[in-house]
């Protein structure tokens, strides 16, 4: 048995599908509105993708019991549940939102502070009906025709290229093993000459590579200058999950020499508030440390600033490591250290207030 037919077998064996995994395996359904309806087609891919997997969490909200007086499904979560389900950052989580709040896709209803908990309830995410016409109806139901139309032409299409494959095998005569033949033969009586000129040959490849690897390493250079050059517009993307703002994303251009080290250090600086986050056991939302009276566009660009500075006066060993521990403890000593004394605040005002009338008497 050949190595290549092992490696397949191996690759088969590892990776086929099983009878046991058919039934455990688990299917999302997209509904079909988003992408048909002149309304919601619209909407960004990432917003669409959110609505489809809140709606497959309604069968945990029965399990959950989480229905209101009015019988009304609604899903619970925190910020770093909505995170990890849709696979992104606070500030994309906010955008996604914002965006199904606009289309009347989802209505969010605050928690409220328990007393008892001394801790703020979770959000109420309660998922909303889409505005379908008949119209809607009518091309829900063309396209399914139209596509089971298309997959039975394709099915015999497949079919008679197969029959007519098997057919032309049949009938193929010797004439193949004759050109075969006469190959060999030409191979066998080819003299000294075609050994120079296999040398000559040689020598004019390793000449082209050596040009074309001169010119793919200047292409290279151009396409990594063009990318750097377009970092701050291509982080802005809503493909992109990034807290970080916009004056801080030009100073790390300006402080780069390539794309991927502007890159790493945006992934720096996200590692680096997790592991804040980490260890002071709480999440912080970028955009909202403005409500804790923290100017933080400024206090990162300033904590960046100073890792720069230190790299240009200082022997810096590791920038990145740097840059990750003056990142983790501005989160902790400023933006989180904020959150937490506004926490305060906000459970020092939901105490009763206690009468002094008749102390004195």
């Amino acid at each position: 048995m050949s190595t290549e037919i092992q490696s397949q077998k191996m690759i088969i064996k590892n990776w086929g599908y099983k009878a046991t995994n058919v039934y455990i395996e688990k299917y999302y359904k997209f509904p079909s509105f988003l992408i048909q309806n002149s309304k919601y087609s619209k909407m960004k891919d990432s917003s669409k993708i959110a609505y489809m997997l809140f709606k497959n969490e309604f069968r945990r909200a029965l399990h959950e019991k989480w229905i209101d007086d009015d019988g009304l499904l609604y899903l619970e979560f925190t910020q770093a549940d909505l995170m990890d389900k849709l696979n992104c950052y606070q500030g994309k989580v906010k955008t996604i939102l914002n965006e199904l709040e606009t289309y009347n896709l989802i209505s969010v209803v605050k928690g409220e502070f328990n007393p008892k908990t001394k801790k703020n309830e979770k959000n109420k995410y309660y998922l909303l009906q889409p505005e379908i016409s008949a119209d809607d109806l009518f091309i829900q139901n063309s396209f399914d025709d139209d596509l089971s139309q298309t997959i039975d032409k394709s099915t015999s299409s497949r079919n008679a290229e197969i029959a007519r494959r098997e057919e032309t095998a049949k009938t193929l005569d010797n004439t193949g093993n004759a050109e075969i033949a006469r190959r060999e033969k030409t191979a066998e009586t080819l003299d000294n000459t075609g050994n120079a000129e296999i040398a000559q040959d040689y020598y004019i490849n390793k000449s082209l590579d050596t040009k074309r690897h001169l010119k793919d390493t200047e292409t290279d250079q151009l396409q990594n200058q063009v990318l750097l050059d377009n970092f701050v517009e291509i982080m802005k993307e809503d493909s992109i999950n990034t807290f970080v703002p916009e004056k801080v994303l030009s100073l790390i251009k300006t402080f780069s020499n390539t794309y991927e080290e502007a890159q790493q250090t945006v992934t720096t600086i996200h590692n680096a508030k997790h592991k804040a986050e980490e260890l002071e056991k709480t999440v912080v939302v970028y955009e909202e440390l403005e409500s804790y009276g923290i100017d933080a566009d400024k206090g990162l660009y300033m904590t960046l600033l100073k890792a720069y500075q230190k790299q240009k006066t200082e022997k810096v060993n590791n920038l990145q490591n740097l840059i990750f521990v003056y990142v983790k403890n501005w989160f902790i000593e400023k933006a989180i250290a904020a959150k937490l004394a506004n926490e305060q605040r906000e459970t020092f005002n939901e105490l009763p207030t206690v009468s002094t009338e008749n102390w004195l008497e």
